[in-house]
């Protein structure tokens, strides 16, 4: 789906697992890279910009057509899907933090 539609950035609201439920299938390598049917996904880095997210940069390369792309994820930590953030200021600052970094790494 992300190759499909182009996408260059996701933007991750939840924990990937809570209370030993998961809550969303860990679709990149901890590191080195992963085949996934026929796209190779290389973990470039991963950045912690405080306790409350992260941001993942990845490479992508579809095997078949030999095409790359690098797409950046950004992983808010701080949202219980049974809860809320401690703070509203966290998931407030979120989407700004977003945008500097995009605009940074252009």
């Amino acid at each position: 789906m992300v190759w499909e539609s182009g996408c260059v950035v996701i933007v991750m609201l939840t924990p990937l697992s809570e209370n030993g439920v998961k809550q969303c299938h860990h679709y990149w390598p901890d590191e080195g890279s992963d085949i996934y049917h026929i796209y190779e996904v290389n973990l470039v880095s991963e950045h912690i910009w405080c306790e409350d997210f992260l941001v993942r940069s990845f490479y992508l390369k579809n095997l078949q057509t030999n095409e790359t792309r690098t797409v950046t994820q950004f992983h808010f930590l701080s949202w219980m899907d049974r809860g809320i953030p401690s703070s509203a200021r966290t998931l407030l600052d979120f989407p700004s933090q977003i945008c500097v970094c995009c605009f940074e790494c252009c």
